[in-house]
């Protein structure tokens, strides 16, 4: 990472030499941020004491301790429930230590206690005695219980769907299905069971709905637009979608259609500059034309200025905004299912260089999210386990106008079962560790070919525009975003929590919550920071050249503009694993007219050192406790 200048005296939170360090890590540094933050949250004295016995207790009750913490701050400043459980869900490490749990029963607990711990406190005080509720009662009321003896929450009254996915693939061949406990099987499920937001470890829990039987997942969500997945129009990806002008004019019930839609929603080719980053020529304002320009320096030196394909195996179409890759076809173990997937990252640069595919050293440690396959005879790849279910109906139900996210409900197009994530360590190859996104699983060629476009999304990925079996190409769309100013192109293929998944238009890939996030460029990190705006910019939609963030993304359906951290050509620590990092800019900034679209780390960092931008809903900024598969494809500038 480059190292930017640093302020006099101060140490940049996300410098190359300080990225693993974040003031909330340790008991100490949560004391300094408690101690700071006392006019945010109203409660530094509760925080200290929290962090001044933070080391006697076990992962869990910490998690529980901290998770008490916020959610009595949060009502103490008058928040309401759903947002409080929507916060939560962006700092609680429940699932962590609670695969199976419901995290909306905990929350719905946690927050009933805080709330009579409150009502204690206040009756106390009004007779004259200081007390508080003891917070070790909550601990043990709650880390101490299985997730599973947690009463469940009544149904909630604002519809949220829930999903439960099994992947038995009894369509094409009914003597395959197996139970649920085999491996290829063992299909996760999807809950979304509060107002949604992403979390620090949302790794949402286990739905209550039983499995439909034939893979297809379940939408019970109020208000979806679409009730089937159908297939999506031949034309180019910015054909298949026209966006609104912004929330502010339209409100949420508009921006349903487009939310709703299968497929991949537009291309990077926006109707205007806020959804456009494709740079203009050098000789717009010059004295002579563009043909007496000479070559982009980074034709020279690819780390300079000018564009440059990192993804060199596949044909980036510029006027469209799409990217044409080779298509691989696998073959599950035992049972022989075909595995049609994509190769885009490797973490050895010889075969990089080889096929073509971005160099990531980062994958390395990528193992422990890995699934595994062989080298066949004939130079395929059979794997072991991780199967995904491209049935499901995408729905995204977004917030009220101007605060879109969190959605209101929300739905992933594709689901992958438990075993599932796009890396794959090939175990009789030298461990060597791919990044290959599964598109179409359990399907024949004949099924899937769809070279001139009119994809059926119930049986590939929903960013393909184009795929065609029979040449072995798939034609995937674009993605906008920054990374050190810089526009660049990228695709987004899976998230490690169902939301994610929803929002972009990618698989839900469980397996990806063991990514070790975090870290950064510390030792045996496999992830790069992606940073993404909750209320960015968003009046006037695609003609707002400051338009920015997911309210954005949900209120006119053109993509976020995230800013990635570092890529190949301007850093030696890309990763195709973002650990997202979602950052809120505060009201005063706002109020104050500070609010632009940012796109630069350190950017970011600064504004978070200058108090101008914090975590979702004023909780502490760094990493939200989720990470998306999004390769890089094109630097633009």
């Amino acid at each position: 990472m480059i190292e930017p200048k640093q302020r006099e005296g101060i140490t940049l939170p996300g410098s190359s030499g300080a990225k693993g360090i974040r003031l909330i890590r340790t008991g100490a540094a949560l004391l300094l941020f408690a101690a700071s933050a006392t006019t945010v949250y109203g409660q530094a004295s509760e925080t200290v004491r929290t962090a001044d016995t933070k080391s006697q207790l076990s992962p869990q009750e910490q998690s529980v301790r901290r998770d008490q913490v916020y959610v009595r701050q949060l009502l103490q400043r008058g928040t309401s429930e759903a947002k409080v459980e929507s916060v939560l869900q962006l700092s609680s490490r429940f699932t962590s230590f609670n695969p199976t749990g419901e995290f909306h029963a905990y929350a719905v607990s946690l927050i009933a206690k805080e709330k009579a711990a409150l009502k204690q406190q206040k009756q106390t005080q009004q007779a004259g005695v200081a007390s508080q509720a003891p917070v070790a009662a909550v601990v043990s009321d709650i880390s101490s219980v299985p997730a599973s003896a947690i009463a469940l929450a009544s149904s909630n009254p604002v519809g949220i769907n829930s999903v439960k996915s099994s992947q038995e693939s009894s369509r094409d061949n009914s003597t395959e299905a197996v139970t649920t406990s085999a491996p290829e099987n063992n299909q996760a499920a999807v809950s979304n069971s509060s107002p949604a937001a992403f979390g620090g470890g949302l790794f949402l829990p286990a739905a209550s709905t039983p499995s439909t039987g034939g893979g297809a997942a379940q939408n019970t969500s109020v208000g979806a637009g679409s009730s089937s997945k159908g297939a999506a129009g031949s034309g180019g990806p910015s054909d298949q979608h026209s966006g609104s002008g912004g929330s502010s004019d339209g409100g949420s019930n508009n921006s349903n259609t487009f939310n709703a839609d299968q497929g991949p929603g537009p291309g990077p080719i926006g109707p205007g500059p806020g959804c456009n980053l494709f740079p203009a020529p050098p000789s717009v304002g010059a004295a002579v034309p563009l043909s007496y320009f000479g070559p982009s320096p980074s034709e020279t030196n690819p780390s300079l200025v000018g564009p440059v394909q990192l993804l060199k195996s596949g044909t980036v179409d510029a006027a469209h905004g799409t990217i044409t890759l080779p298509l691989y076809l696998g073959h599950m173990k035992g049972s022989k299912r075909n595995v049609w997937y994509i190769l885009t990252d490797v973490d050895d640069p010889n075969v990089a260089a080889e096929l073509g595919l971005n160099f990531s050293a980062k994958l390395t440690f990528a193992s422990n999210a890995a699934r595994t396959a062989t080298l066949a005879a004939d130079g395929t790849l059979v794997f072991d386990k991780g199967t995904v279910d491209f049935s499901p109906v995408r729905n995204v139900v977004p917030g009220p106008a101007g605060a879109e996210f969190p959605p209101v409900s929300f739905q992933p197009g594709a689901v992958g079962d438990a075993d599932y994530s796009p890396f794959v360590q090939v175990t009789n190859a030298a461990g060597v560790i791919y990044n290959a996104p599964i598109v179409a699983f359990n399907v024949d060629a004949s099924q899937i070919n769809f070279p001139d476009g009119n994809v059926e999304y119930t049986k590939v990925h929903d960013e393909v525009v184009a795929i065609d079996p029979i040449n072995q190409t798939v034609t995937l769309n674009l993605i906008n975003g920054f990374s050190f100013g810089r526009p660049v192109w990228y695709l987004s293929m899976d998230a490690s929590i169902p939301l994610s998944a929803a929002i972009e238009h990618n698989t839900f890939a469980p397996l990806m919550a063991q990514l070790h996030l975090g870290g950064d460029d510390s030792f045996s990190s496999p992830i790069e920071r992606i940073f993404i705006g909750t209320n960015g910019a968003e009046s006037g939609g695609c003609n707002n050249p400051q338009r920015q963030g997911l309210s954005a993304d949900l209120a006119d359906g053109h993509r976020p503009n995230n800013v990635l951290g570092g890529i190949p050509t301007i850093a030696l620590d890309y990763s195709p694993a973002w650990d997202a990092q979602l950052f809120e800019w505060t009201k005063d900034a706002i109020d104050n007219g500070f609010r632009g679209q940012v796109r630069e780390e350190f950017q970011i960092l600064t504004f978070v050192q200058d108090g101008l931008i914090t975590g979702p809903g004023g909780i502490p900024f760094g990493s939200s406790g989720f990470a998306i598969n999004c390769p890089i494809v094109q630097r633009l500038d």
